[in-house]
């Protein structure tokens, strides 16, 4: 039978986690004048913010492998590159949970954020596919996934992508001839998501190379012949995102990919400031004095930075 994964899992595990108390720096802690955002408008209408990093709600859980990675990354910078994105009204994280968990552990209280309106509907919400390398066959795959996990998998001729996630079927695997969905008994579409998890362990166990890629990019690639299979996931709501957020539940490690336009990167807060002790007042202006050293520079839709492609058009601060 398969068995689902706990919910409440913590987002950073124990030992990454200094000693000292969080959000204390030589003993001295921002004097608590409230905890509410510290807000300062930012170039081309951005809303940049320095959050507390405790009031801030989670929908992803963190990969301690990828939180200990950018934890060296930015202790070595001593700047947090990219501010996160952070719905002003929930405060629920939409893109950056690795980051506030790492400056969480690098003993900052604060995270430097944009502030958006979730509930603008130029903000999109998509979902990755998993690509499959390394089978000899969907059939073969599906054989083995059967008699040495216990999955339950029916073929079917055609599916549509928003029958995934739809109650019996969790997810669907796809060789772009035929459809393979997993059937399951679930709740909701955080209980889909965890046979997602599931389903993808057990690939990797057996050996099969799994890749995250977009909706788009992956049929474009299995229809290429570059990859030979596609895992095909449930694609969840906004109001999924801050239902699982708001009650203290996360959803697995890419689940999804919000499209934000006017996403802001390069603002490069230094570590001083996001861990600075003493009145509210000097951080505001500390933090204000940065933002009004920035220019905006717009780069359209398709751009790559850092190796990321973004569907969205950004805006680099410089």
């Amino acid at each position: 039978m398969i068995q689902l994964r706990p919910t409440g899992w913590p987002l950073v595990p124990l030992s990454l986690l200094p000693v000292s108390s969080r959000g204390c720096l030589g003993g001295v802690r921002v004097s608590d004048e409230g905890s509410s955002p510290i807000v300062v408008p930012g170039p081309s209408g951005l809303k940049l913010a320095l959050v507390d990093v405790d009031d801030v709600k989670h929908h992803e859980e963190t990969v301690p492998e990828l939180l200990l990675s950018l934890m060296r990354e930015i202790e070595r910078d001593s700047v947090l590159k990219h501010p996160i994105i952070v719905d002003e009204a929930s405060l629920v994280v939409l893109d950056g949970t690795h980051r506030v968990e790492a400056l969480r552990a690098l003993n900052c209280r604060w995270a430097a954020a944009c502030l958006v309106d979730y509930k603008d509907p130029s903000i999109r919400l998509g979902c990755w596919y998993r690509t499959l390398r390394g089978l000899s066959s969907l059939r073969a795959l599906v054989d083995r996934l059967s008699h040495e996990f216990g999955f339950v998998l029916k073929e079917r001729q055609s599916l549509r992508p928003d029958e995934v996630g739809v109650p019996p079927i969790a997810l669907a695997l796809t060789d772009g001839r035929e459809f393979i969905s997993l059937i399951a008994e679930f709740d909701d579409k955080r209980e889909a998501w965890e046979l997602v998890e599931l389903l993808e362990t057990a690939l990797r166990k057996i050996g099969i190379e799994v890749e995250f890629e977009d909706e788009e990019d992956a049929m474009r690639k299995l229809s290429a012949g570059e990859v030979d299979a596609v895992l095909m996931t449930p694609k969840v709501l906004k109001q999924d995102v801050l239902s699982i957020a708001l009650s203290g539940q996360v959803f697995p490690h890419k689940t999804t990919r919000h499209i934000i336009p006017n996403r802001p990167l390069f603002l490069n807060v230094p570590l001083g400031l996001l861990r600075a002790g003493g009145p509210r007042q000097a951080l505001e202006e500390a933090f204000r004095e940065l933002v009004a050293s920035k220019r905006a520079r717009c780069l359209p839709p398709g751009s790559v930075v850092d190796g990321r492609r973004y569907e969205e058009p950004i805006i680099i601060l410089e």
